[in-house]
């Protein structure tokens, strides 16, 4: 039977056919091996990685894998329910209390994702005043996406997307501040009159690979009253003597930081996100974050995976050292090559192009010379700024990174 024909359809149907048309939709490849290795088997043969999280080469440890294969033994595939219902399982239970440890918080609270994470705790923490309302929180209840009265948000403009997410379903007061201007920020903070005041950033930024001031953050938190929460996605695991985050790095103490955002799947090698800080505002979390109540947790078998994995990379500080070092060394040749690469600093190393076609187009020359590297491009950056967002790991050895320079000084010539 064929499908009605309406106009809604037609429309979006239209929009595609325009988008490859213009050569701008994405041709991601299809994979025939892990992903999380250097070397992947693409069409028939061996092409470089340059994109995978799996920074720490933790996602196919084999005491990673045994781990993770023990609980799938014990627990099966799935988790059986929400956390609330019949999924509050010993190994969940114990990833968050590994995490929290190894950040130096107190407590933390798992998620399906990290996007889970923050488009649930952001809309939670700013539903404070509408739990007050109902009869002296006497009847405490996952309450519909809304922001009680008197709460103001001051956001990051180049946070990533859950981030801006968790702040759109929030419906709070919004005041973006430029990237890294603590001067604007703390205008903005002056200015307002809000009550309650909520300062969120990420801690390094995912598309420019620099780092956002933490300490100035913490201290206009302190002197505005404001609460302050550090998505460290991509910090916890790679950065500070520990691999603690950006707190450590920047030498910031967990008590200046009300709440620490990260996720497993980029130094960890596996998937899920979580939120560590005191005990009592990861409690509220538990009772308010409606992707936390109404979604099914980890796999265990995941959440195993992964608590193994951070056992690893804290005795094991070589694989953080030596993605860092890739990365100094590919930022520094870039750079002679030409290339602009956002004054980014650690793991991430993007590679200016501009416009959206010119960076298909080059993805699609560094294809062709067997690397996968995919372009970015708006909305996940400014239009006109797209750019090649190369990750390296500490898998990658010099041999791979000379060759996918040579790549990029082929393309620079070619333009």
């Amino acid at each position: 039977m064929p499908k009605i024909d309406h106009a809604p359809a037609r429309r979006i149907k239209d929009f595609v056919r325009a988008v490859r048309t213009s050569g701008l939709y994405p041709q991601n490849p299809v994979v025939n091996s892990a992903t999380t290795e250097p070397v992947v088997w693409v069409g028939g043969r061996d092409h470089l990685l340059f994109c995978s999280n799996n920074l720490l080469g933790l996602s196919n440890h084999p005491g990673v894998r045994e781990a993770a294969a023990k609980a799938l033994d014990r627990y099966g595939l799935g988790s059986g329910g929400s956390r609330q219902m019949a999924a509050n399982i010993d190994v969940h239970r114990a990833l968050e209390e590994r995490i929290a440890e190894f950040l130096g918080q107190e407590d933390a609270i798992c998620f399906a994702a990290g996007y889970m994470a923050n488009v649930g705790s952001v809309p939670a923490l700013m539903k404070l005043d509408r739990y007050l309302e109902i009869d002296q929180v006497k009847s405490v209840a996952p309450m519909e996406p809304g922001c009680g009265p008197g709460w103001e948000i001051f956001s990051e403009e180049l946070n990533h997307a859950s981030l801006v997410d968790g702040v759109r379903l929030a419906r709070a007061e919004v005041s973006r501040f430029p990237h890294r201007d603590m001067a604007a920020l703390a205008g903005l903070l002056e200015a307002s009159e809000a009550p309650s005041k909520f300062i969120v950033s990420d801690g390094v930024f995912s598309m420019d690979g620099d780092i956002a001031p933490v300490p100035e953050l913490a201290a206009l938190a302190r002197e505005h009253d404001a609460m302050l929460m550090i998505d460290d996605a991509h910090g916890v695991g790679m950065l500070g003597q520990g691999g603690r985050g950006s707190l450590e790095h920047l030498g910031v103490g967990t008590e200046e930081v009300d709440l620490q955002m990260g996720t497993f799947t980029k130094a960890f090698g596996g998937i899920g996100g979580y939120v560590a800080g005191d005990a009592e505002l990861v409690d509220f979390l538990r009772i308010s974050a409606r992707t936390y109540i109404f979604s099914a947790p980890l796999p265990p078998s995941i959440a195993a995976g992964v608590a193994e994995s951070i056992d690893i990379a804290e005795r094991e500080p070589w694989r953080r050292e030596k993605a860092l070092e890739n990365a100094a060394f590919f930022r520094r040749e870039a750079n002679a090559l030409g290339y602009d690469t956002l004054g980014s600093a650690f793991h991430i190393v993007p590679v200016l192009i501009g416009g959206e076609a010119e960076a298909a187009e080059a993805t699609r020359r560094l294809r062709h010379r067997g690397i996968v590297a995919p372009h970015a491009r708006f909305p996940a950056v400014p239009l006109g700024r797209a750019r090649i967002r190369f990750v390296m790991t500490c898998q990658h050895d010099r041999e791979q990174i000379g060759y996918l320079l040579k790549c990029l000084a082929e393309l620079r010539q070619a333009d």
